[in-house]
């Protein structure tokens, strides 16, 4: 298996200087820092290598504090993840070197979305498609992947911290840009058509060619661009190290896990964040997971367990393990208890995160993060809550064989197309970052609904089509563009035995955007059994009448014509409003409404019904029966060469008292933090954040 991980530590422990930015605290006193961490059980530290605190004169290398740590971790026997390329939206290190800044700048319009503002990234950035810039840059990365590939105590590379490219508007960028548009269109002619359609553009040459036509077939270009520019650059510095580590260590890269759901203004597609692709140009996923301290961070349970599941099926490990190299340590403006602190390290575990660091060791000396994210004292003695970590690494280290060693399974996904990110739904010609909101909703709801059902749910994206038929189910939320590739993959998922369940308005774009006369277009009717040509909004839509009762439509409505497939439900007017069909061996049922953006906003209980008995007449089978007091609760199973276990999680405050049913049956179970045996007859009380780990007897 590639991604060589320790087999019988579990990767435990906290950042640690050197650092890119702000004042480490005294090298004299980083000696009795590892030792203590050893006595807390810490086996792991990721460190920086920042490219302008190393380089502050050019051709003179200063790798002292570096190789100063490496010496005190391989004494106090502590695995090192290097950051040695990328941070926020600089390529390499927070900033250039000073000395390439004053002679060699760049300016660059749209700033970073971690720095204050444009002006000031403008300030103390060098574009990262500057020639002189990479070459310069990629130089420092090799020289320091060669100096510490032979280190013994290196665990992994992380070639870029959260990362983002902001866009840019130099004349080294509208090259790339250009570059970009030659690939995909080959002539100027066919760019003019795509281009030409608000109105019309006549380049001569791929030199006249601008940023900006006015035409939404540009912007979508432009956004996919800027994306490339993310994830090929990262891919190289991973390129780099597979040539320059003879080990091929594992590269990785902390996403910053609310980006999964495009939660704020700062998380769109502007960014250039497509994470299937930026998945791929790293060998095992990494993720930054705050789950209190931001304000984009707090969630119900289902939504962070939907972000987790959509960065860990970017992971392009064979077992799509994932490493959480920054969560939260200490105070800040919410502060986690012990009880919240816990469930969300289990809650990693849960969804295959096989690392968990802590930022920060210790608190920063200067500048923006004095007091804040510090799990020890200010002076490094040993706090409460660092204690209390140190119990639960202990526990950890006790089983690391098992949780190293068992992943989630397999059973149903969702299809949350990067390109469908980009093509937005436009309300009355508006596109605003409102309308991502709007895509991510139907597609938590989605989610929501086999969590609910405790039903394992991944995401399909472009980057893994390939493994569709590893699941039976597979759910199309908000689909609204659809390709001829995409849509042979599903109707041969049909056809060999799998269950499609999507919603309206589903495939009556192409993948550039354009309409089509009928949906499901490209061959898709003849799956689902049915067609429409037209939709309309609430405001006109009689009721559906289901099975169990009379529901409303969300926001649009579709009647659908039937081509041999039968009507679950009907509107008041006897049109058809969910229509199922059996095609080769398999099943897809489309509903002319937004259901699953609907079960989250304002839940139907007649069309959530209809939703769970096509769920689970899939055949993809639930982890666990979970009966009671049930809402708020997420059984997770995992299993493997390291044997079974069961991970369940009240992500509420309060008690919630179930009853629990496991496909095993009732036990005995071996909890591993109380070490008491558990029997799943009876009723359980679980407390706010409890936890229960469980797994077979020995």
């Amino acid at each position: 298996m590639k991604n060589q991980l320790p087999e019988d530590i579990f990767l435990f422990g906290a950042n640690f200087p050197p650092y890119a930015r702000e004042t480490d605290w005294p090298k004299e006193e980083w000696d009795q820092d590892l030792a203590t961490m050893r006595e807390l059980h810490f086996n792991t530290i990721r460190v920086f290598a920042p490219w302008d605190r190393i380089e502050m004169e050019e051709g003179v290398f200063k790798y002292d504090k570096q190789d100063y740590l490496f010496d005190l971790a391989g004494r106090h026997g502590i695995k090192v993840i290097l950051n040695f390329g990328g941070l926020f939206g600089s390529l390499c290190g927070v900033y250039p070197p000073r000395y390439l800044l004053d002679s060699h700048r760049c300016q660059v319009r749209m700033g970073s979305p971690y720095a204050p503002s444009a002006a000031v990234t403008a300030q103390y950035s060098i574009c990262p498609e500057d020639p002189l810039y990479r070459e310069k840059a990629f130089q420092f990365m090799e020289r320091t992947v060669r100096r510490y590939a032979e280190r013994e105590g290196l665990l992994a590379w992380a070639i870029w911290n959260e990362p983002a490219m902001p866009f840019c508007y130099c004349p080294h960028t509208l090259a790339r840009f250009r570059d970009f548009l030659r690939d995909k269109y080959q002539t100027v002619e066919n760019l003019n058509g795509a281009w030409g359609t608000a109105f019309p553009v006549n380049f001569r040459r791929w030199e006249d060619i601008p940023f900006s036509s006015g035409s939404l077939r540009m912007h979508y270009d432009w956004e996919r661009f800027n994306q490339s520019r993310l994830y090929r650059a990262m891919g190289d510095i991973t390129a780099l190290v597979e040539r320059c580590d003879p080990q091929k260590r594992p590269t990785t890269s902390n996403i910053v896990y609310h980006l999964a759901a495009l939660e704020g203004p700062m998380a769109s597609p502007k960014y250039g964040l497509d994470l299937g692709r930026a998945g791929q140009s790293m060998t095992i996923m990494g993720l930054s997971c705050y789950t209190t301290e931001h304000r984009y961070d707090p969630g119900p349970g289902y939504l962070t367990a939907y972000k987790l599941s959509r960065l860990r099926s970017a992971s392009q490990d064979d077992q799509r393990r994932t490493l959480v190299l920054e969560t939260g340590a200490g105070p800040n403006i919410r502060q986690l208890t012990l009880a919240q602190r816990l469930q969300t390290f289990w809650h990693l575990i849960a969804h295959n995160a096989k690392s968990i660091l802590l930022w920060n060791y210790r608190s920063r000396l200067s500048d923006n993060q004095v007091a804040l994210f510090n799990l020890m004292r200010w002076d490094g003695s040993v706090s409460r809550r660092g204690a209390c970590m140190g119990e639960f690494s202990a526990l950890l280290q006790r089983h690391a064989r098992l949780l190293n060693h068992v992943y989630p399974e397999r059973q149903a996904a969702l299809l949350t197309l990067e390109e469908q990110q980009i093509q937005r739904e436009a309300m009355c010609g508006d596109y605003s970052g409102e309308t991502y909101t709007e895509v991510h909703d139907s597609r938590v709801g989605a989610y929501k609904l086999l969590w609910d059902l405790q039903i394992p749910a991944d995401c399909l994206a472009e980057n893994n089509l390939e493994e569709m038929s590893q699941y039976r189910l597979l759910l199309l939320p908000m689909v609204e563009n659809m390709t001829p590739e995409v849509a042979e993959r599903l109707r041969r998922f049909v056809e060999e035995g799998g269950t499609l369940i999507a919603e309206s308005p589903l495939a009556y774009r192409d993948g550039e955007g354009l309409l089509q006369y009928s949906a499901p277009a490209f061959g898709l009717e003849k799956v689902f059994g049915c067609r429409t040509r037209d939709r309309e909004s609430r405001e006109t839509a009689p009721p559906i009448l289901c099975p169990e009762g009379e529901a409303s439509v969300y926001r649009f409505w579709s009647e659908y014509e039937l081509l041999g497939g039968e009507a679950l439900a009907r509107y008041a007017d006897g049109e058809a409003a969910v229509v199922r069909h059996r095609y080769g061996k398999g099943t897809a049922i489309v509903a002319g409404t937004e259901v699953f953006r609907q079960y989250v906003r304002d839940s139907q209980p007649p069309i959530a019904a209809l939703l769970r008995e096509a769920v689970l007449a899939s055949g993809a089978q639930p982890t666990a029966t979970v009966s009671g007091d049930s809402e708020g609760i997420e059984v997770a199973r995992l299993s493997g060469e390291g044997g079974l276990l069961y991970i369940v999680l009240n992500h509420d405050d309060c008690e919630h008292r179930i009853r629990l049913q496991l496909r095993e049956g009732e036990g005995p179970w071996l909890e591993l933090q109380s070490e008491r045996t558990f029997d799943l007859s009876e009723e359980l009380a679980l407390e706010g954040k409890q936890v229960l780990a469980l797994t077979t007897l020995p």
